[in-house]
């Protein structure tokens, strides 16, 4: 079944080669966001007061409604690119992106392959991960948006039941000038995920989640790297 099988016919979708080539980018040997420094570069966080929990990070769930996803902008159709760019699924990648940060930026002790009764668990979802274009007058505007919610549970109890530390959904969308050959949509969600990222790590940082015997504080969005 293909793409516009799964989704309703008014959402258009176009082919991400043709997307990325119409947009000033030839394509590069890994479209993967978690090893190719041409799309994503790590944010550069690591914490002042290094955390002392462990910390165990599950799957990210994607829970995207790409059926919600607008057709048009002022009146322009609006076209999305498709998964199908990516090597690897986007959930996959986007582990792969976090557990590193979460390892540079020390907000935690160890990040751990299985969760033990005294560390933590921080519960990954994907809510918004989006590439496209919108035709205008005289060019297109490409774009990109991210966004990620996190929940952070504490240890087990006697019970083995976790009280939620932290939940809070970090994002970020990136828009290029309209222009007949904008930058790649593909370009700007690397810049999207760097932003949110760095609101990312600001945020634990802030809420002390990953520092025992320190009260926890409301989670930060701090400005995210220039």
């Amino acid at each position: 079944m293909g793409t516009m099988d799964r989704f309703p016919l008014r959402v258009l979708f176009l082919s991400p080669w043709l997307l990325a080539l119409g947009c000033g980018v030839v394509p590069n040997d890994r479209a993967d966001l978690a090893s190719n420094e041409l799309l994503y570069v790590d944010v550069p966080f690591a914490t002042k007061a290094p955390g002392d929990r462990e910390v165990f990070v599950a799957p990210v769930a994607d829970a995207r409604d790409l059926a919600a996803l607008p057709t048009k902008e002022k009146g322009f159709p609006i076209v999305y690119g498709g998964d199908e760019f990516w090597e690897r699924p986007v959930r996959e990648m986007l582990a792969d992106v976090l557990r590193r940060q979460l390892e540079q930026s020390q907000l935690f002790g160890q990040v751990v392959d299985r969760p033990s009764p005294s560390s933590l668990v921080l519960k990954p979802v994907l809510v918004t991960f989006t590439t496209g274009a919108t035709e205008a007058m005289s060019g297109r505007r490409t774009f990109a948006e991210v966004g990620l919610r996190l929940t952070v549970l504490g240890p087990a109890d006697a019970g083995g039941r976790r009280v939620t530390l932290l939940e809070q959904t970090y994002g970020s969308r990136q828009l290029s000038e309209v222009e007949l050959n904008p930058v790649s949509p593909y370009r700007l969600v690397g810049r999207a995920l760097q932003q949110s990222m760095g609101k990312l790590l600001a945020g634990l940082d802030g809420s002390n989640v990953g520092r025992s015997d320190v009260p926890l504080e409301a989670a930060v969005e701090a400005a995210a790297p220039r």
